[in-house]
């Protein structure tokens, strides 16, 4: 049906039909929201199809169509047509608000299924139009009419979009809100609609099911604004156990079968349940983990100890899992509740004695299972967290939990059937696991003491042993070795039955890590008696296990393996049984494969196969090295080290599997012959090689041996792994000897693998060549023919060498290579798709070894360049490929290259021989200093070798590359060139005597760049180098051809001379010298400004020279605008100014031109009046024409040019005037540069300064009608706000400045604005509404756009004050939208607009109780439905706020601050602001909808209390307001019971006022306010001592401490160290004014204080709260003076921050918060007297005394008498407790009688013992506190000596300058530096500060450092230097805090 068909029969006479039949087309349709879009084009707003609900007696039918059809237009709107979301808005509003009764009608009782699924289709697609519409289908409906839990019950199997499906995506679209709004959490606010749909999910379809999960745990548990209460109401133990019973849930098909196992289903069916279950379970388990083992997403809470005992309060998460009956029977249910029980160890014995009857031991799968369920709860535990809480002997309860006892487990272990047993061994190793990582944490805890720690690990160990006795496991062990029988066993008759092989290697495995877990605990030397590992490992050989790796069975006998060999690794009297020493030949050949050593060697080849897995990979790689450890060992204890005989491995290698047998037997033999005849094969390798000496040639006498020798005494390096004391190893004479008795073809291959390979490792490998030539026999001929070409002799001579194959390997290449020397042959094989082949399948180690000794072969001969160039190549394409591939190999490939001596012999860094090598070794060296810092150490031999052949070559005057070879070393910040090393290379780079190539100058420019930038107070060059690079300077600065690199030099040579010039070097300067620094080309302005800077008598020959000779510009500008400033010079100076005047002059009038330095010369310029008249006329003409009149973009010498109207005596009649002419420069400047992109920054900032300081100087009527008179101001305007509202960085400057022009151009003051120039303030306002951006902007919360939006706000605010026209209402909700009700100044700056707003009377639809996002989503700010809402719900609004940011805000309330938001305040983000909270309070008493209690629960009640404490008279009547609405509130309420205490608060406040208007004390508001917390926690220890208080004190006493003895000497015997720190938190939040402190003080509670300070028995945490409240009396003048002079609090506070009065018990982090809060009593106490010396007076009451001596009789003896107080009204002074504080008073008053300045001071002795007191706390704080307490006490420090400074250089009276004499500044210097542990200091701060403060920190210290650091690597500076510049700003804020208290005191200490 087409829309305009439809819309024509609705108006007929059956439209029911009509949308019946559109219906049909919809859903049929492939397209519906096409066919809706149509129809939303031609009915906007549906409103035909709407109206069809205002008939009346329709049927639910008839209803159900029409809603069919909304539900068809609101679900597509949802989806595919956003655009038309504001339809979909209206449809919902009049659906709920007129329509409601329908809603109710069709989801009723009786109701066919087909209505109430339109109409939960309808509902659902309301929901999903967004958060405005969620929120008002939430709040409009009500919810208990529609019966959820029945309709989500509406099943039909044949409909798969039954009813229930779509009570689900009802409750699911409430739930995919966004999680930042408040639909989620009003939602489940209502905490029976979701738990509706929780029993049918059993059989609901899968993908529903895992869909409800997935929005649960994401809205959820996920969700930061659903609390846990919330959360806990709707998961109750009868509504979260259906979501348990999907563990097995059925799903649709599910219900044919009557069992839980689907027995009665078809195979298939059955299958595809269980699939589909375990979907659900992926997406279940780890729901139910979160809800229940998260105690910040889910719903259990950590364990608390009331009145000293453990009480769960996890018990509803516990009933809740009981429904689980049987867990151990499903692995997912095991899971869990293991991990529940993890989280709440207090209910594991609760959980376990329910246990009790399945814990009988069985040998059932159903035991066995519950056993791992037990073992898995072990698991998971963890007792460390507990101990200092709950006790030891309950933690380790967590570990051997009730009724797991020692018999309980003997039982286990000593059972017949295997299953049984092996349950006990897990759960004995899970145990022993368990308290393992027990005790590590008790050991690696930092809040324990050792002997604590040590105290705690014995005791773990008694108790836990005392229950695993080792008995019991030894007896297990020699079970599983059928060794014994139980007794119980023998008495029962039973045989021990046979293991399965794979349960036998499980059973000894377990066991073993049992016995190693128990060794560790308690070593003793039984368990190598026990566990035989040689015994064992041949269990292993005879049990056979399928060899596949990915098997478990495998993996667990390569881990049985790997154990049993850790055991003999251990164990002596293994090792020495590996290789029996003493049986013969004969014997030991007859039983070689039973000899262990055979099985060692059998182990490692089986382990090293080829087919090799990832899962078993690490496994068997630890379990070849442990065997080779092993192996190499037991070779080393019977005398064949690796250091002698080379590793086993080589021989190891070539043992295949086809042969391992015969192998594996031939290499056992070789050892134990070598073994039987080691001294025998000792001599004879040791005459061999004195032999063979003598008969080699010369050639061959000089090669390896000899190479060797010549490197350990040039280099004293450590040769790798090659030895020098054995020539080869003994093993091959063995080998040899063996292959002469029995020739075996296979041993005699394997012989020569193993020799191929070992050649490249050996110390002589020619040595080895010789004696092997002389064996032939035992070798292959390939072998012998290979080591025949080895002799240089013969290597021209033609060799037989057999042709390489396609597949040959690299190492057979290379040795072709090597062989013939045609490289022709090998290119294609070496080609690099090749090699990456062949690579992978070498071995990396034998290659590089092999390619490193043919190229030491190769270097010796002349015609081997190519070979030679190939073999380097090869090295760097292998390391190529790896880096890319495998960097750890690449790293290791240069570590082996590097380190190998023979390359370091080859290095000739300066040399055109060997170019291949020498290149190679560059490449490397380059490669480590930029990837591989960690082996930069690597290359340090080389440096060496590069230093002694520079200098080498510049001696000799060599013309050669010197910068490539040092290029690595000095460009890179990973350098090992010290700074010692760097001057030498100067030095010898200065001393050459030759002309200087290309290349030596780059590397002097490198290397003064790299000294200038390490150079500081830790490294200085010497005077000898300094004075030769002065005169090299010389030398290059006289030369005639200047050069780009040459400057570049000079340059840098100039920069390190200014770093390094002594001032006595300086001084020595002679005229002549000066004069040729002037010549210089390029010139030295900067060094010759040093000099005058330094030596300023030098001055007078520049400034001579200057004059005579003229001015170099713009170079030598900076000096003489340097020399201009000096007095005594300044005629010559001048007359050197006016020699380059016009040179100056014609600068100035070049626009175009650049700006340089010759603009320092301005200012001296028009000072001077050196200008003429004319040409100051015509800059200022061409300026204003250029950019005013032409508007052309500025010129970049702006800046500096602008100063000429000032200057300009006679201005000139056609330009507006100096500071106007000024001011349109400035603001067309703006409006040119002023872009989105290619911003001149610095520019803009410095004309918005400019024009900041015009305005402040023109009248501003002038101004007015200058900028009114001309368009300038229009586009300045209309750019600014264009560009300004999206720039977070200029645009606040810009934008302020725009206001301040706006107050000016658009103030009433009677005249007209005038002009048709002007931008009407109309159009500008709305410029600023209207801009795209503008809305982005004031919702946008990133901190970095908040001033732009303030001064935005304050741009409105300027507009709406000068013309209140330009508001209209519907701008309030953008600026509650971004509103946050705090006091930052954005948010005053919003609510002051507001009140302009709303008192102008543009405020009358809207109610201001929304703010923020709410009030975004409330008003539809972002829809275009704004002006279309309702008013909001008391919800809505109390959900934003917050009730500790609301008592914030009333510990910290400003008493002085004024209702009406007129002024901006200080600045507290942290804070509400009470202007905006005590009208919203009102606004709410009024409210019929918010209950009384929740009313008074949510901030009335305390935000009417702290009214009443303000001194304004609005803000007092507004806090009485607000709680005479909530008693009347409280009158009419039904519950009286609630009620009844709220009321009788604010009852004994109104009796304690007694009728008049009286400001209510801090200090007992603050009690009222902790009150009024406990009214609704009948529970908590104080509510009935603060509650009876309040009850029995009909007439409250205002000016007492309410309460304070009976909290002060509590008796209680659980709660009185509660009740004290009750007491204390008020005392310290209530303390804020002198009106405190008095009713403090009647109580005596300053003494008070001092008692509980000193006293012993108080712990560090009611100490840290008494220091709280001192500081706050400490803050009060009166009781400054008072806590110092009679309390002797300096005194006190140093004897309890003395670390010979700490508790030692007390917990390390207790004793630092007394320190810090020590650190901040005395800098409040510092801050308070300080303002003493700066204010004029301060009087100490500001209310009369006869309010605090209005006491009851119980109190005092007598009455005061009211009148005689008020006729003298006792003022106190702060000094008039103290007789010196009295002297300087009266003092002062004599004074200023007298009309002399007198500077105030505090009293020298106060001064003297304050110091005292810091400097005897300096050690302990420094030590032991946080950064920032160390930084505030240095502060103080600083701030104490610098004020004794301050003072004793000030006029004082001669009484004054005698009392003064005890401050001695210099002596207290002293005496401060020696106390403070500068050497703490410096180790706090290192890598945070430069070399330079470093220095300074040291002190005298930093000498014994200086060669140290001119010694280190310059890596650590340029390291330390690039964290400095990059991260400074990063760093952290403590540590940045402490640097520059530490900086401070160094510059007041003179350091």
């Amino acid at each position: 049906m087409k829309v305009d068909a439809l819309l024509k029969e609705l108006e007929g006479s059956l439209p029911i039909a009509a949308l019946n039949e559109f219906n049909t087309a919809v859903e049929e349709s492939s397209e519906p929201h096409a066919i809706i879009h149509e129809l939303l084009l031609t009915s906007r707003k549906c409103n035909e199809i709407l109206d069809l609900l205002l008939a009346e007696k329709r049927t639910s039918s008839e209803l159900a169509t029409i809603f069919i059809t909304l539900g068809h237009i609101v679900l597509n709107i949802a989806g595919e047509i956003t655009e038309y979301t504001h339809v979909g808005l209206h449809i919902t509003q009049q659906v709920l608000h007129n329509h409601e009764t329908a809603i109710y009608k069709l989801t009723g009782h009786g109701i066919t299924n087909r209505s109430s699924k339109a109409m939960l289709r309808c509902l659902t697609g309301m929901v999903m139009l967004g958060e405005e519409a969620a929120s008002d289908v939430l709040s409009t409906l009500d919810w208990g009419r529609i019966n959820i839990g029945v309709i989500a019950h509406r099943q039909n199997s044949k409909d798969v979009y039954d009813v229930r499906a779509w009570c689900i995506y009802l409750i699911l679209a409430f739930l995919n809100s966004h999680k930042e709004s408040c639909v989620i959490t009003q939602f489940l606010q209502k905490d029976d609609l979701l738990p509706a749909i929780f029993p049918g999910l059993l059989w609901d379809p899968c993908e529903r099911v895992i869909n409800v999960l997935k929005v649960m745990r994401e809205s959820v548990l996920f969700n930061p604004n659903v609390t846990k209460t919330m959360k806990i109401a709707i998961f109750t133990p009868e509504r979260t156990k259906y979501l348990l019973y999907l563990y097995k849930w059925k799903g649709p098909v599910g219900k044919l079968a009557t069992g839980e196992d689907l027995e009665d289903l078809d195979s298939d069916l059955a299958k595809e349940v269980l699939s589909e279950r375990a979907q659900i379970k992926e997406v279940l388990h780890p729901f139910m983990l979160i809800l229940f083992t998260s105690a910040t997403r889910g719903i259990i809470f950590t364990e608390r100890i009331q009145e000293g005992a453990m009480k769960s309060n996890n018990l509803h998460s516990y009933r809740i899992l009981l429904h689980l009956k049987t867990p151990w029977q499903s692995p997912e249910e095991r899971e869990l509740m293991g991990s529940f029980l993890g989280k709440c160890p207090d209910l594991l014995r609760t959980y376990l004695a329910s246990l009790k009857d399945s814990l009988e031991p069985r040998p059932t799968t159903g035991f066995v299972s519950l056993m791992d369920m037990v073992t898995c709860i072990i698991d998971s535990q963890k007792p460390w967290l507990k101990i200092e809480t709950h006790g030891l002997q309950w933690a380790v309860g967590c570990i051997i939990p009730q009724p797991l006892v020692y018999l309980y487990i003997k039982s286990l272990l000593e059972s017949c059937d295997i299953s049984v047993r092996y349950s006990g061994i897990m759960l004995v190793l899970a145990m022993l696991s368990k308290t393992k990582e027990t005790i590590e944490n008790i050991m690696n805890s930092k809040q324990l003491s050792q002997k604590v720690k040590h105290e705690n690990q014995e005791n773990v160990k008694k108790i836990v042993l005392k229950v695993l006795k080792p008995s019991i496991i030894i007896t297990c062990w020699k079970l599983a070795f059928y060794k014994e029988i139980t007794d119980t066993m023998k008495m029962e008759g039973t045989l021990v039955q046979h293991l399965v092989p794979p349960q036998k290697i499980s059973e000894l495995l377990k066991l073993i890590k049992v016995l190693s877990l128990y060794n560790e605990m308690q070593p003793i030397e039984a368990i190598y008696e026990i566990v035989d590992p040689l015994k064992v490992l041949e269990i292993i050989h005879m049990v056979p296990v399928d060899d596949d790796d990915c098997s478990e069975e495998y993996k667990e006998k390569i881990e049985l393996q790997m154990m049993c060999l850790e055991l003999m690794a251990h164990n002596r009297k293994s090792l020495e049984s590996v290789i029996d020493t003493l049986t013969t030949a004969d014997e030991f050949n007859e039983k070689v494969k039973e000899n262990i050593l055979y099985k060692l060697i059998s182990i490692y080849v089986q382990a090293k196969r080829a087919s090799v897995t990832n899962k078993s990979e690490d496994l068997k790689v630890l379990l070849i090295e442990k065997c080779c450890r092993i192996l190499s060992n037991v070779l080393a204890e019977v005398g064949l080290p690796a250091h002698y005989d080379g590793s086993i491995k080589v021989w190891l290698k070539h043992i295949t599997l086809e042969r391992e047998t015969k192998l594996t037997s031939f290499l056992t033999k070789v050892i134990q012959k070598t073994v039987s005849s080691l001294h025998h094969y000792t001599d004879v390798v040791i005459k061999m090689k004195s032999q063979l000496r003598e008969n080699t040639s010369q050639e061959m006498g000089s090669s390896f041996t000899e190479s060797f020798e010549t490197m350990e005494v040039v280099d004293n390096q450590e040769v790798s792994n090659l030895s020098v004391s054995m020539p080869f190893s003994r093993l091959v004479l063995g080998a040899v000897n063996l292959l002469e008795e029995e020739s075996d073809p296979d041993c005699i291959d394997y012989f020569s693998k193993v020799i191929t390979d070992y050649q490249y490792s050996v110390n002589d490998p020619e040595l080895l060549t010789a004696f092997l030539l002389h064996n032939e026999k035992v070798m292959t001929p390939t072998l012998v023919n290979y080591l025949r070409a080895w002799c240089r002799e013969t290597s021209s001579k033609s060799q037989d060498v057999n042709v390489l194959a396609e597949n040959s390997n690299l190492s057979e290449i290379l040795k072709y290579l090597f062989m013939t020397d045609d490289v022709q042959a090998v290119e294609n094989l070496l080609s690099l798709e090749k090699l990456t082949e062949v690579i992978s399948t070498s071995d990396l180690d034998l290659i590089i070894s092999q390619i490193i000794l043919y190229i030491h072969l190769k270097l010796g001969m002349k015609k081997n360049k190519k070979v030679l160039k190939k073999y380097a190549d090869l090295l760097k394409e292998i390391y190529s490929f790896l880096e890319d591939n495998d960097p750890n190999k690449a790293e290791h490939v240069l570590q082996t290259v590097l380190e190998h001596p023979l390359i370091l012999t080859a290095y000739k860094p300066f040399s055109s021989k060997n170019f291949a090598v020498t290149e190679l070794i560059q490449d490397f060296i380059a490669a480590i200093s930029a990837k591989q810092p960690e082996l930069v150490s690597k290359v340090v031999p080389y440096f060496h070798n590069i230093m002694k052949a520079l200098e080498f070559h510049l001696n000799r005057n060599d013309v050669v590359n010197y910068w490539d070879p040092l290029s690595p070393f000095i460009m890179l910040s990973h350098t090992v060139v010290s700074y010692e090393a760097a001057e030498q290379m100067l030095t010898a780079c200065l001393k050459t005597p030759c002309s200087i190539s290309d290349a030596l100058e780059t590397l002097l420019i490198e290397l003064l760049k790299l000294i200038s930038r390490t150079t500081s107070f830790k490294r200085k060059l010497k005077e000898e180098t300094v004075e030769l690079l002065f005169s090299k300077f010389y030398e290059w600065g006289r030369a005639k051809e200047v050069s780009a690199s040459h400057e570049i030099l000079t340059q840098r040579a100039e920069t390190l001379l200014i770093q390094v010039l002594s001032p006595a070097a300086i001084e020595q300067l002679t005229a002549g010298n000066l004069k040729s620094l002037l010549q210089f080309q390029p010139p030295c302005p900067d060094l010759c400004c040093h000099i005058v800077k330094q030596h300023p008598q030098h001055s007078h020959t520049l400034a001579k020279y200057l004059k005579k000779h003229g001015t170099i510009l713009p170079h030598q500008a900076p000096l003489l605008a340097q020399l201009l400033n000096q007095n005594d010079i300044a005629e010559k100076a001048t007359g050197a100014l006016i020699k380059v005047l016009s040179e100056i002059k014609t600068w100035i009038l070049d626009f175009e031109g650049e700006e340089d330095k010759t603009s320092l010369l301005l200012p001296h310029i028009f000072s001077k009046g050196l200008l003429d008249e004319e040409t100051l006329t015509d800059v200022c003409h061409k300026l204003y024409e250029e950019i005013v009149t032409k508007k052309q973009s500025p010129p970049k010498k702006l800046m500096c040019l602008l100063p000429v109207f000032k200057v300009l005596k006679t201005f000139p009649a056609d330009l507006p005037g100096e500071h106007l002419s000024v001011l349109h420069i400035c603001l067309s400047c703006i409006k040119m540069t002023y872009q989105k992109e290619n911003q001149q920054s610095g520019l803009l900032l410095s004309v918005v300064k400019l024009v900041n300081d015009i305005v402040a100087e023109v009248d501003e009527s002038s101004l007015q009608s200058n900028l009114t008179s001309n368009k300038l101001w229009s586009s300045f305007a209309k750019q600014v706000l264009r560009v300004g509202i999206t720039d977070p960085i200029l645009g606040p400057d810009l934008v302020q400045t725009l206001a301040q022009l706006s107050s000016f151009v658009y103030r009433k003051d009677g005249k007209s604005i005038g002009g048709e120039c002007v931008l009407p303030i109309n159009t500008l306002y709305q410029m600023i509404m209207a801009h795209s951006q503008y809305l982005a902007l004031m919702f946008n919360e990133e901190e970095e756009w908040e001033k732009l939006k303030e001064k935005v706000v304050l741009l409105q605010q300027t507009l709406v004050d000068c013309e209140e026209s330009v508001c209209q209402e519907n701008h309030v909700p953008i600026l509650l939208g971004a509103y946050g009700a705090s006091m930052s100044l954005l948010d005053q700056r919003i609510l002051k607009l507001l009140f302009t707003y709303e008192k102008k009377g543009y405020m009358t639809s809207y109610q201001p109780v929304l703010w923020g996002k709410a009030a975004i989503v409330h008003f539809g700010v972002k829809t275009q439905n704004i002006g279309f809402f309702r008013d909001p719900m008391p919800e809505q609004v109390l959900g934003q706020l917050s009730m500790d940011k609301i008592l914030h805000t009333c510990y910290n309330f400003n008493t002085r601050l004024p209702l009406e938001p007129t002024d901006i305040s200080k600045e507290d983000k942290t804070v509400y602001d009470v202007r905006f909270l005590l009208p919203l309070m009102l606004y709410l008493s009024e409210e019929e909808r918010l209950s009384e209690i929740d009313y008074a629960e949510t901030g009335a009640a305390v935000l009417g209390l702290i009214a009443l404490t303000s001194h304004e008279q609005p803000v007092w009547g507004a806090g009485a307001a607000i709680l005479r609405c909530m008693v009347h509130k409280m009158e009419k309420s039904r519950h009286k019971r609630l009620s009844l205490p709220w009321f009788w608060l604010v009852g004994v406040v109104s009796c304690a006022l007694k009728g008049k208007q009286r400001r209510l004390p801090a200090l007992t508001t603050h009690f009222l306010i902790h009150a009024s917390q406990l009214l609704s926690q009948p529970e908590h220890p104080l509510y009935y001592i603060v509650l009876n208080y309040v009850y029995l004190k009909p007439d409250f006493k205002l000016y007492l401490v309410p309460e304070l003895f009976r909290l002060y000497n509590s008796a209680h015997i659980t709660d009185s160290e509660k009740h004290r720190s009750f007491l204390l938190s008020i005392l310290s939040s209530g303390i804020r004014q002198i009106l405190d402190y008095k009713i403090s003080q009647r109580s005596f509670t300053a003494t008070l204080m001092m008692g509980m300070l000193q006293a012993p028995s108080d712990d560090n945490e009611l100490k840290v709260q008494v220091l709280e409240v001192l500081e706050a009396m400490v803050r009060i003048p009166l009781g400054a003076v008072e806590l110092v002079v009679q309390h002797s609090l300096l005194t006190v506070l140093s004897a309890v921050s003395s670390p010979d009065t700490h508790d030692p018990s007390s917990s390390k982090s207790s004793h630092l918060l007394l320190l810090s809060s020590v650190v901040k009593v005395l800098n409040a106490l510092w801050e308070t007297l300080f303002q003493t010396t700066v204010r004029e007076d301060i009087v100490a009451s500001d209310i009369p005394d006869k309010q605090l001596l209005e006491v009851d009789d119980s109190h005092t003896k007598r009455k005061a008498d009211p009148e005689t107080k008020t006729n003298s009204p006792k003022r106190i002074r702060l000094d008039s407790c103290s007789k010196d504080f009295d002297e300087d008073v009266n003092e002062d008053e004599k004074l200023m009688d007298s009309n002399v300045p007198v500077q105030k001071l505090l009293p020298p002795l106060f001064v003297y013992e304050y110091l005292n007191t810091l400097k005897l706390l300096l050690p302990v704080v420094i030590a032991n506190s946080p950064l920032t307490t160390v930084a505030t006490h240095l502060q103080l420090v600083s701030d104490t000596l610098h004020y004794v400074e301050t003072i004793r250089e000030s006029v004082f009276t001669e009484k004054q300058r005698i009392r003064l004499v005890a401050m001695a500044p210099d002596i207290m210097k002293e005496q401060v530096s020696k106390r403070i542990q500068w050497n703490i200091l410096h180790d706090l701060l290192q890598g945070f500060l430069t070399d330079d403060e470093e220095v300074r920190l040291l002190g005298t210290k930093s000498k014994d450092f200086l060669e140290k650091w001119r010694s280190e690597p310059l890596s650590v500076a340029l390291q330390k230097l690039e964290h400095i510049e990059s991260d400074g700003e990063k760093s952290p804020h403590d540590i940045m805090e402490l640097k520059e208290a530490v900086l401070k005191l160094l510059n007041v200490l003179g350091r």
